[in-house]
């Protein structure tokens, strides 16, 4: 497994779709949800809708973790199999460290590919998104 993908060499469509995954399979696990089906969409269009969907439920899990601050309260996924039990500082913790990680092997792959892509340093999106 190539930094963590699934697919051993990933292309850049499924580092993407990893990235997205990771908060859909996440954000489901704490709803009480079933795992995200296996045909989720993955042209560019579905990948971007997926991205914005997720990334906004994502943030507001966090907010709500925060706001409660409810970082050491434990939680059971039980879309693990078998289910595993978490905290949800470990949880935002683990999602950021591997988001991270992949988004700048992404933006390499997308770089290699032509792709003008910004640094992908949260402040400097933080403060182009102001």
């Amino acid at each position: 497994m190539t930094h963590n993908f699934p697919a051993d060499p990933p292309t850049t469509r499924d580092m993407l779709e990893r990235l997205i995954y990771s908060k859909e399979i996440w954000t489901a696990a704490i709803a009480g949800r079933e795992a995200p089906p296996d045909d989720r969409g993955r042209s560019l269009p579905e990948l971007r809708g997926r991205f914005e969907r997720s990334s906004e439920e994502f943030a507001a899990v966090v907010r709500d973790i925060r706001e409660r601050c409810a970082w050491d309260t434990a939680f059971v996924d039980a879309v693990c199999d078998p289910p595993e039990s978490f905290t949800f500082g470990a949880m935002v913790a683990h999602v950021l460290t591997w988001s991270a990680h992949r988004r700048f092997v992404a933006i390499g792959a997308l770089r290699q590919l032509g792709a003008e892509v910004p640094s992908g340093d949260p402040i400097a999106w933080e403060r182009q998104a102001a």
